[in-house]
Protein backbone atom coordinates (compact mmCIF):
# COMPACT_ATOMS: atom_id res chain seq x y z
CA UNK A 1 0.00 0.00 0.00
CA UNK A 2 1.45 3.51 -0.70
CA UNK A 3 1.61 6.34 1.84
CA UNK A 4 -0.94 8.11 -0.10
CA UNK A 5 -3.40 5.69 -0.16
CA UNK A 6 -3.13 4.83 3.52
CA UNK A 7 -3.06 8.83 4.31
CA UNK A 8 -6.58 8.29 2.24
CA UNK A 9 -7.87 5.84 3.71
CA UNK A 10 -6.61 7.17 7.29
CA UNK A 11 -8.86 10.51 6.44
CA UNK A 12 -11.95 8.25 5.24
CA UNK A 13 -12.47 6.01 8.13
CA UNK A 14 -11.76 9.17 10.93
CA UNK A 15 -14.75 11.02 8.75
CA UNK A 16 -16.95 7.76 8.79
CA UNK A 17 -15.99 7.11 12.66
CA UNK A 18 -16.58 11.63 13.53
CA UNK A 19 -20.14 10.80 11.01
CA UNK A 20 -20.99 7.63 13.21
CA UNK A 21 -20.33 9.82 16.63
CA UNK A 22 -22.60 12.50 15.55
CA UNK A 23 -25.28 10.36 14.48
CA UNK A 24 -25.16 9.11 17.80
CA UNK A 25 -25.67 12.54 19.50
CA UNK A 26 -28.86 13.19 18.63
CA UNK A 27 -29.93 9.82 20.44
CA UNK A 28 -27.83 10.42 23.89
CA UNK A 29 -29.79 13.67 24.02
CA UNK A 30 -33.06 12.43 23.34
CA UNK A 31 -32.36 9.34 25.83
CA UNK A 32 -31.50 11.95 28.63
CA UNK A 33 -34.70 14.53 28.16
CA UNK A 34 -37.13 10.70 28.71
CA UNK A 35 -35.13 10.19 31.51
CA UNK A 36 -35.36 13.96 32.91
CA UNK A 37 -39.05 13.34 32.13
CA UNK A 38 -39.17 10.32 34.06
CA UNK A 39 -37.41 11.75 36.90
CA UNK A 40 -39.71 14.64 37.22
CA UNK A 41 -42.74 12.48 36.97
CA UNK A 42 -41.10 10.53 40.27
CA UNK A 43 -40.62 13.82 41.96
CA UNK A 44 -44.39 15.02 41.18
CA UNK A 45 -45.50 11.16 41.85
CA UNK A 46 -43.74 11.89 45.57
CA UNK A 47 -45.48 15.10 45.78
CA UNK A 48 -49.11 14.13 45.13
CA UNK A 49 -48.73 11.22 47.64
CA UNK A 50 -47.26 13.60 50.33
CA UNK A 51 -50.32 15.72 49.56
CA UNK A 52 -52.96 13.12 49.37
CA UNK A 53 -51.61 11.82 53.02
CA UNK A 54 -52.52 15.73 54.13
CA UNK A 55 -55.56 16.64 52.28
CA UNK A 56 -58.24 13.82 51.84
CA UNK A 57 -60.29 16.02 49.32
CA UNK A 58 -58.25 14.85 46.73
CA UNK A 59 -59.84 11.14 47.14
CA UNK A 60 -63.35 12.26 47.76
CA UNK A 61 -64.19 14.11 44.49
CA UNK A 62 -61.91 11.04 42.59
CA UNK A 63 -58.87 13.50 41.59
CA UNK A 64 -56.50 11.28 42.98
CA UNK A 65 -57.71 8.73 40.73
CA UNK A 66 -57.58 10.45 37.67
CA UNK A 67 -54.18 11.90 38.53
CA UNK A 68 -52.62 8.07 39.10
CA UNK A 69 -54.20 6.72 35.85
CA UNK A 70 -52.66 10.16 33.76
CA UNK A 71 -49.24 9.30 35.78
CA UNK A 72 -49.35 5.68 34.82
CA UNK A 73 -50.16 6.57 31.39
CA UNK A 74 -47.78 8.93 30.95
CA UNK A 75 -44.76 6.55 32.53
CA UNK A 76 -45.75 3.85 30.67
CA UNK A 77 -45.45 5.95 26.94
CA UNK A 78 -42.11 7.47 28.36
CA UNK A 79 -40.78 4.12 29.19
CA UNK A 80 -41.74 2.66 25.50
CA UNK A 81 -40.46 5.90 23.85
CA UNK A 82 -37.27 5.41 26.02
CA UNK A 83 -36.96 1.45 25.07
CA UNK A 84 -37.18 2.44 21.34
CA UNK A 85 -34.48 5.23 21.71
CA UNK A 86 -32.50 2.99 23.60
CA UNK A 87 -32.53 0.24 21.20
CA UNK A 88 -31.89 2.58 18.31
CA UNK A 89 -28.65 3.68 20.59
CA UNK A 90 -27.63 -0.14 20.62
CA UNK A 91 -27.60 0.28 16.87
CA UNK A 92 -25.86 3.59 16.61
CA UNK A 93 -23.28 2.15 18.92
CA UNK A 94 -22.57 -0.92 17.16
CA UNK A 95 -21.75 1.17 14.41
CA UNK A 96 -19.82 3.81 15.90
CA UNK A 97 -17.48 0.47 17.42
CA UNK A 98 -17.42 -1.01 13.86
CA UNK A 99 -15.63 2.74 12.64
CA UNK A 100 -13.53 2.90 15.70
CA UNK A 101 -12.16 -0.62 14.72
CA UNK A 102 -11.48 0.42 11.24
CA UNK A 103 -9.93 3.51 12.14
CA UNK A 104 -7.62 1.75 14.72
CA UNK A 105 -6.81 -0.55 12.00
CA UNK A 106 -5.95 1.87 9.38
CA UNK A 107 -3.31 3.69 12.38
CA UNK A 108 -2.02 0.45 13.23
CA UNK A 109 -1.41 -0.05 9.15
CA UNK A 110 0.07 3.08 9.02
CA UNK A 111 2.26 2.85 12.11
CA UNK A 112 3.81 -0.60 10.61
CA UNK A 113 4.11 0.56 7.02
CA UNK A 114 5.79 3.73 8.76
CA UNK A 115 7.92 1.55 10.30
CA UNK A 116 8.96 -1.04 7.58
CA UNK A 117 9.95 2.73 5.80
CA UNK A 118 11.97 3.49 8.39
CA UNK A 119 14.02 0.17 8.86
CA UNK A 120 14.43 0.09 5.15
CA UNK A 121 15.44 3.71 5.37
CA UNK A 122 18.47 2.28 8.08
CA UNK A 123 19.36 -0.77 6.15
CA UNK A 124 19.76 0.88 3.01
CA UNK A 125 21.79 3.32 5.15
CA UNK A 126 24.26 0.72 6.86
CA UNK A 127 24.87 -0.96 3.18
CA UNK A 128 26.40 2.05 1.20
CA UNK A 129 30.00 2.39 1.59
CA UNK A 130 30.94 5.37 3.60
Amino acid sequence: MTRNTLSDLSSVTGAIFDREYQSLRPILDAERRIQNQLARLDMQLQQVRAESTRNASYAITGTDMLWHGWESATRRKLNMELARVRASKIAAMNQLRAAFGRKQAVAELNRINSEHRRLAKLKSQAQQPF
